[in-house]
């Protein structure tokens, strides 16, 4: 029978204590984040169409999938009035307008007009799938920008980035992308 001394058993304490907080700083994930918010904007009863991110990745369909978590991100918090997605890719279809060419500041407000729409959501993704390591973790990386019809302006840009769940919790590619765009619409709610 061992007899545990008092300096045995402190030392027991600072192990757990310090795996404790390794476990926890793993399980925050890696996050990176920039937002840029006009200040004079007015968003209120703005009408907003949501296209599809290019998706500069190798997984499949990456950027469409990111505009849908967008835009029921956007609907959840009622910040716009929102196009309704297969509404804006039918009309750009109909045009022959690829959506995921319209990154950059004019043609987004081009598109913007065509729409019929106060403003436009315009990104890109450029993580989106599994990143080897000790084990598997999801990544995330997406950017978004809202760019005014009428004057090109951009009144809200997002960049944010992800990585996994940690150690304590494994978590999936969709939830690791659902957390990155409510971080990324949030500012959009503290005015």
């Amino acid at each position: 029978m061992t007899i545990a001394t008092p300096l045995a058993a402190a030392a027991r304490m600072v192990a757990t204590l310090a795996l404790g907080l390794i476990l926890v700083g793993c399980a925050s994930g890696d996050r990176q984040a920039r937002d840029y918010l006009d200040p004079t904007a007015d968003f209120t009863k703005m009408k907003v169409a949501v296209l599809p991110f290019e998706n500069l990745t190798n997984y499949p369909n990456a950027g469409r999938i990111a505009a849908e978590l967008m835009a029921t991100e956007l609907y959840e918090r009622g910040i716009f009035q929102l196009q309704e997605s297969t509404e804006t890719r039918q009309t750009l279809a109909q045009m022959k307008i690829d959506p995921e060419n319209l990154t950059s500041v004019a043609a987004a407000q081009q598109a913007a007009g065509l729409l019929e729409v106060d403003a436009i959501v315009v990104g890109t993704v450029s993580e989106f799938g599994y990143q080897q390591g000790l084990r598997e973790e999801p990544v995330v990386g997406l950017n978004a920008r809202l760019v005014e019809a009428a004057t090109g302006n951009v009144l809200w840009a997002s960049s944010h980035s992800a990585l996994g769940g940690g150690y304590l919790e494994r978590g999936s590619l969709n939830a690791t992308a659902q957390r990155v765009i409510s971080a990324m619409v949030a500012p959009l709610t503290q005015r």
